[in-house]
């Protein structure tokens, strides 16, 4: 791996939970079904963010708001796996996800349960932890869902607040969706990671091809106020689409998938520790890359294994 940070990695999650996953034989309905022992880990957008860029030699903290024994359970569980963390306390029980695995089909149905309501107090100390935690950080990454009532402008207010303390501020990694990534294309300098279905709903038309992704992450940037955007394709990999630069396609590795929780997030966290190590997008979107598909490697919730990125970076393409 590249060494030599130019400064940590900030995450901030504001709709965190804990993530189940269990397995059973077969999903059918109307039956009680046995299910496997559980795992348990904390989930989030930025909380897998940290985690995996801790794991890939990042200095990272993680920022999130949490409450309850969910809350509680969470902060524990990130603190046993070493990943520095920042919790601000919150009244209401932080959410529960649940990922179940059909043995027989192989197939994956995961249910994720709505957020709690923050205080407008409580959001406040969230932002103001953010920008504050880190005096120079080499990324920040705002990953995940809002939580319910939160307003979309969150993300532009967030970045407003970074290049106000110490300008320009640092750079921005932004993956959420619906109205929040609607409203986060329009932040000067953000870097977004959408997948290509959120291009196709933040455009309104379908993308029917690899020529279309492209076309429409350019277009996209051409009337909007972010940096780059680097389109995720699932298994195939990633497109990096940046403001005055021609488009790069990286391919991803063909390996087993064994489960796609995590992936999206881990492709987020190899992009944020290339940034953080001053590596042009491109290289750090090939990093993001390779730790997408090393996560699929793994069962249930379990995130990529150092060794694995190590291997599959160098053959991404």
């Amino acid at each position: 791996m590249p060494v030599g940070m130019v400064g940590p990695i900030v995450t901030l999650t504001l709709n965190p939970s804990l993530d189940l996953s269990s397995a059973v034989d077969r999903v059918q309905p109307e039956r009680k079904l046995r299910c496997a022992p559980p795992t348990r880990e904390p989930g989030g957008g930025g909380i897998n963010v940290a985690r995996v860029a801790k794991r890939l030699g990042a200095e990272t903290v993680a920022v999130l708001p949490a409450g309850g024994s969910t809350g509680l359970a969470i902060q524990q569980r990130l603190t046993e796996e070493g990943v520095p963390n920042l919790v601000i306390p919150v009244d209401a029980d932080t959410r529960m996800s649940l990922s179940v695995q059909d043995r027989s089909a192989g197939s994956q149905y995961r249910f994720v349960l709505p957020g709690p309501l923050l205080t407008s107090a409580e959001l406040a100390s969230v932002i103001d932890a953010v920008v504050t935690v880190e005096t120079d950080p080499g990324c920040v990454v705002i990953s995940g869902s809002l939580p319910p009532g939160v307003s979309p402008l969150i993300i532009s207010e967030l970045a407003e607040a970074f290049r106000n303390r110490n300008p320009p501020g640092p750079p921005i990694l932004v993956d959420t969706s619906g109205e929040a990534l609607r409203a986060a294309i329009n932040c000067p300098g953000v870097i977004i990671k959408p997948s290509v279905r959120e291009l196709e709903l933040l455009l309104d038309r379908p993308l029917h091809d690899e020529a279309d992704v492209v076309t429409a992450a350019t277009e996209l940037i051409g009337g909007s106020r972010c940096e780059a955007l680097i389109v995720s394709i699932g298994s195939g990999g990633a497109f990096v689409v940046q403001r005055d630069e021609p488009s790069v396609r990286l391919r991803a590795p063909t390996v087993k998938v064994r489960s796609a929780v995590g992936a999206g997030d881990s492709l987020v966290a190899g992009i944020a520790v290339g940034i953080s190590r001053g590596e042009p997008l491109v290289e750090a979107a090939r990093l993001g890359v390779a730790a997408g598909t090393a996560t699929v490697l793994s069962e249930g919730t379990n995130l990529c294994r150092p060794e694995d990125v190590e291997r599959l970076l160098l053959l991404v393409t």
